[in-house]
């Protein structure tokens, strides 16, 4: 890590915070025209805005930091699997996007209500597991706001965490979805421009691709194994194709029924810019993810070769028994108190590069990708919180009356009880997305996509698959982490991998249509609203 306060990058974070705190504060006036308004931007977002608002609002820091760390530490690629996420996610767009923009909801709860009959279970059958993930989500994307922090401002870990929820407070708080889709349709652009730029400059300072990929192959001679291979890494979580069906089927299905993502379907001019919308989001997620990859695959030999650090690194890394890459995070980690440190290894292969122009544009990019995930859970879980719970459950009288000061005020308890949990994080950026991910997928993806698209879905396979399949994949990725010392290894066989417990998502598929097929289903009005004319 460069030593001392840097003007240059400064000067860029500044320009975004000056941007992004504007927008909040221009959408005021305009969130505070009432709940359509604060919630989904008065559902006249065209495809452009809400397609890129959707890229940044999904790939989180789990992408930006998670990814190339994930290389980082493995030496093993994910391009196999990152190939078919990109290529997969316009199926949301038939599957989940234009049928619930069609449907118009306010909140990703609403569906469950009216599609299994239940107006007031459901929001909690519903709800319970969003807002699990919903944590999970907050706390990863205030890791990443904090660690980003680290690199600008040169202040340790725990501050920064604090100055990244204080930021994220002002412009969520003020502009609801309006500010919250603005800021991301934004940063997206800078994000993708950031990847795109850290790509450039370490094949540059490599001195150009035929150099970079051979100094790639001598430093990880493994790099670019497919997970057939059998001269793989033999305990590696990419060494097999289950592995990568894994890792596609967590993100890409996640992409079709995670909350956040859903709510961008809501926010949309109609059901044909809803779609729109997918395509837009696939085109720059695919040109985020390729930059990623060469980042990723670059960033041990870069760091080796050229961080400021190795010389303090190299007796250290001896001591370990570890590359000397992990030395130098491991120096960065004493210094700045970072809790999972390999997730800075991106930024230590941006600052090995040596150009603060450089380290500005990655402080902007990520802070954007962090920002903008943590500012759209906040908004999922305030509208859960606020309007599912408190008006729509409870009967709330305050939140009947001022829902948008209710809303305010659950996100500011929100993302401070997350900060809290942000000062020693449970995992890695990219496991605590994997394990959000499989939670909702497993407890409530069966019941929003058959319940689209199976007319014999029922309200009794959707509370027995949530009421399950929540605890179980809890209970499975900790005990795997906690006791393991892995979140990927099968909690009933540490010698299996399983990324993110994904298997969970088949056993609540396969409990749902079972439960489904022996239970009464909704009235017939019921189905045909709710299901046929949504595809017809």
């Amino acid at each position: 890590m460069q030593n001392g306060f840097d003007f240059v990058m400064f000067l860029f974070a500044l320009a975004y915070f000056i941007i992004t705190i504007g927008i909040g504060i221009y959408s005021r006036k305009l969130a505070a025209k009432g709940e359509i308004d604060y919630y989904l931007a008065g559902r006249g977002v065209g495809a452009f805005v809400n397609g890129t608002a959707l890229t940044s609002t999904y790939f989180s820091p789990a992408s930006f930091l998670g990814l190339p760390a994930f290389v980082f530490l493995l030496g093993y690629p994910m391009w196999w699997a990152l190939i078919g996420i990109i290529a997969g996610m316009c199926i949301a767009g038939p599957l989940t996007a234009a049928p619930l923009r069609k449907y118009g909801p306010v909140t990703f709860t609403d569906f469950y209500c009216d599609r299994y009959e239940m107006p007031v279970l459901g929001r909690f059958i519903a709800g319970i597991p969003t807002l699990i993930a919903g944590i999970l989500y907050i706390v990863l994307s205030i890791v990443g706001t904090a660690i980003f922090f680290v690199a600008l401002l040169k202040l340790d870990y725990k501050t920064s965490v604090w100055i990244s929820v204080i930021v994220v407070l002002i412009y969520t708080v003020l502009g609801g979805m309006y500010a919250t889709t603005w800021n991301a349709s934004v940063q997206t652009i800078i994000m993708t421009f950031a990847g795109v730029a850290a790509a450039i400059a370490l094949v540059s300072k490599m001195g150009g691709p035929e150099s970079y990929f051979k100094e790639i192959l001598i430093n990880t001679p493994k790099i670019f194994n497919v997970p057939s291979s059998p001269d793989g890494p033999p305990s590696a979580i990419m060494s097999s194709w289950i592995a990568v069906a894994g890792f596609f089927l967590t993100w890409h299905y996640g992409f079709s029924t995670m909350p956040y993502t859903i709510v961008r379907f809501f926010t949309a001019l109609d059901e044909r810019e809803a779609k729109k919308s997918i395509v837009w989001a696939t085109l720059f997620a695919a040109l985020l993810y390729s930059s990623l990859m060469i980042v990723g695959i670059g960033t041990k030999a870069i760091i080796e070769k050229y961080h400021p650090l190795v010389p303090q690194a190299v007796p250290i890394a001896q001591k370990l028994n570890k590359p000397v890459a992990i030395g130098v995070l491991a120096l960065i980690k004493k210094k700045y108190g970072i809790g999972e440190v390999v997730d800075y290894a991106m930024i230590a292969a941006c600052e090995a590069v040596g150009s603060s122009v450089l380290l500005g544009i990655i402080v902007a990019g990520g802070l954007s990708i962090a920002m903008s995930t943590v500012a759209g859970w906040v908004m999922a879980v305030n509208a859960l919180i606020a309007r599912d719970w408190m008006t729509k459950a409870l009967k709330t009288k305050i939140a009947q009356e001022k829902p948008v000061l209710v809303a305010r005020i659950i996100t500011s308890i929100v993302l401070i009880l997350c900060g809290l949990i942000s000062m020693n994080p449970p995992a890695l950026v990219l496991d605590l997305s994997g394990w959000a991910f499989v939670l909702i997928i497993a407890s409530l993806g069966p019941s929003m996509v058959l319940g689209i698209w199976w007319k014999r879905a029922t309200k009794a396979a959707t509370i027995v698959t949530a009421l399950l399949m929540a605890p179980a994949t809890l209970y499975s990725w900790l005990y795997a982490k906690l006791k393991l010392g892995s979140p990927h290894k099968f909690f009933l066989n540490e010698n299996i991998i399983t990324p993110h417990q994904f298997y969970w998502i088949f056993v609540g598929l396969i409990i749902f249509i079972i439960v489904s097929l022996i239970t009464q289903p909704p009235k017939e009005e019921t189905i045909k609203k709710y299901c046929e004319d949504l595809h017809n």
